[in-house]
């Protein structure tokens, strides 16, 4: 896999996190617990996504349970990030 594609893949996930904020909880504040749970989902669907990309995009015959891992975590910490950045921030011009 190129560089781009690992660009798109942490672009799909941050997505993920940052629609579930905005139009799930669109002006209401996410609940902590939630965020864990909403984590613990895609942490598990990114599990599934590598093993299959790990198999029928890169060809290995074993399954590489490293490459899974640390790929599955680095994309839940950036769909973390997605959900729970700061909205109040509007960006505005100083005075």
């Amino acid at each position: 896999m190129n560089f781009f594609a690992w660009l798109v893949l942490g672009l799909v996930a941050y997505t993920s996190g940052f629609s579930i904020r905005h139009f799930r909880y669109k002006g209401t504040t996410l609940p902590n617990d939630k965020k864990w749970q909403y984590a613990a989902i895609f942490f598990v669907i990114a599990l599934v996504v590598f093993a299959l990309l790990n198999v029928y995009v890169m060809h290995k015959a074993a399954l590489d349970m490293m490459f899974v891992a640390v790929s599955s975590l680095v994309a839940t910490g950036v769909f973390y990030y997605g959900i729970s950045a700061d909205t109040n921030n509007k960006m505005n011009l100083p005075d």
